[in-house]
């Protein structure tokens, strides 16, 4: 393997030796995730044991600019701690990111290739910089920027095949969209406090088994905020209709709204309501055909719905589609510069009572069941989620975490387990990262 390390290596000599009129910056990141894993994603009971993860992620950035063109790659490795024996070599090295833009001129341009996308909060589309690997989509983008008038316009095109996909149409087995096109506006008024989104998007997934049926799932819905010096205030609404990959119907809603006041520059409060609609599954009928739970799609696993990641909002969650409702307020201290604390305490319950029996485990002999469907109680946890961050300098940050969870015999159900056999869920974490940037050649006037 080393033979593809050196054509890289040679070209990085290069570009730092030569007096370029160009801008080429390379940086790097180690990321080190210490976990102790003790109701991370899952409940556990007295079957399992907790344990402790070491996570690393190392990063190299590549990046140039030259007139109208900008270019960048990044190569990342990801790894637990022991995963190899001292001795073995395995390669984990992959292309993380691999782009290139062109400005067509000052407010046009075009983006191609391997890349992260976010838009307003990552509900729907996000980087995900808390998982380890990250998200990056294979695209490409053209983009309208014009900083007179605060407008910015996104639209992104993504075709995805199979490697071994040549000549004919072939299943694409990689869990993702076989297509997604998305339109993205965005304007700011009134001196840039108000911050007006709007998000269309479609996703095409080839039918379950069927190489030649393909459907397309849309997504649509503003996303406005509003905020002076002391108060902000925010909400979403999307509506999401279509079909999912197995045939059915979706009609789905998901809305959001939060209000934060700063009582100084060391104290913010914030509170918010979340509702990701769910499916009735007592509804036996309707369920066969139609689907009511939003998906979230490509949007954030960890920054909504609590740290600890039991609720994702999509259809493949531990709520089996049931929807879930998330009450939440968040105080952020902030008694030094360079330094944080927020604590946020969350109300999270399902949106629909009713979920299948097929998930049979020993319920309380009072549960009501209707078209053998058990009705449970709403109300799934409170967690408690405190986190603390400081930044000595713009490389180096840390962050560290401890998360607890009061559960209730609905979520232990839906975790397989005996009602009242969970052991006390926690999920503690201490993150560094260390992203220096090694050299900067400047433009050359």
């Amino acid at each position: 393997m080393k033979k593809y390390f050196l054509f890289p290596l040679i070209a990085i000599l290069l570009f730092a030796s030569a007096p370029l009129k160009a801008q080429f910056t390379l940086s790097g990141e180690i990321r080190e995730k210490a976990q102790l894993m003790d109701g991370y994603k899952q409940l556990r009971d007295s079957t399992k044991v907790p344990f402790g993860l070491v996570v690393q992620r190392s990063r190299i950035n590549l990046d140039y600019q030259k007139d109208k063109l900008t270019f960048a790659l990044s190569v990342q490795d990801v790894r637990a701690w022991g995963q190899n024996a001292t001795s073995d070599y395995n390669n984990n090295v992959g292309i993380f990111e691999a782009w290139a833009k062109y400005n067509f001129t000052d407010k046009c341009s075009v983006k191609f290739g391997r890349q992260q996308i976010k838009y307003d909060d990552e509900r729907l589309i996000c980087a995900s910089n808390w998982t380890d690997w990250g998200v990056t989509h294979d695209l490409a983008l053209l983009q309208y920027d014009n900083k007179t008038t605060a407008t910015e316009v996104d639209l992104g095109l993504a075709m995805n095949n199979d490697s071994y996909s040549i000549y004919y149409l072939d299943l694409y087995s990689v869990k993702s969209y076989k297509y997604m096109s998305y339109l993205w506006l965005n304007r700011k008024f009134v001196n840039n406090k108000l911050d007006v989104s709007l998000m269309s998007l479609m996703d095409v997934n080839q039918r379950t088994a069927q190489l030649n049926h393909f459907e397309n799932r849309y997504t649509i819905g503003p996303n406005i905020n509003y905020k002076t010096d002391k108060f902000k205030i925010g909400g979403i609404f999307y509506y999401q209709t279509g079909a999912l990959a197995d045939g059915r119907d979706v009609k789905a809603i998901f809305y959001s709204a939060n209000a934060a006041y700063r009582f100084c520059k060391h104290l913010e409060l914030m509170v918010a309501f979340d509702h990701y609609s769910g499916t009735d599954f007592s509804d036996t009928t309707a369920v066969k055909t139609k689907s009511t739970t939003f998906d979230k799609l490509y949007g954030s696993n960890h920054h909504f719905l609590g740290y600890m990641d039991h609720f994702l909002g999509t259809n493949s969650d531990i709520t089996n589609g049931a929807g879930i409702n998330d009450i939440y307020a968040r105080l952020n201290i902030t008694p030094k510069v360079n330094h944080n604390l927020e604590i946020t305490v969350h109300s999270l319950s399902l949106d629909k009572e009713y979920l299948p029996n097929k998930l049979t485990l020993p319920v309380s002999p009072f549960t009501p069941i209707v078209n053998k469907c058990y009705q449970l109680d709403k109300q799934l946890a409170y967690e408690f989620d405190f986190v603390y961050t400081y930044s000595p300098s713009k490389e180096i940050n840390l962050s560290l975490g401890y998360c607890f969870m009061r559960r209730y015999n609905t979520l232990e159900y839906l975790n397989k387990i005996s009602q009242s056999n969970s052991k006390f869920p926690q999920y503690a974490y201490l993150m560094v990262t260390f992203k220096p940037t090694f050299f900067t050649n400047n433009a050359v006037k």
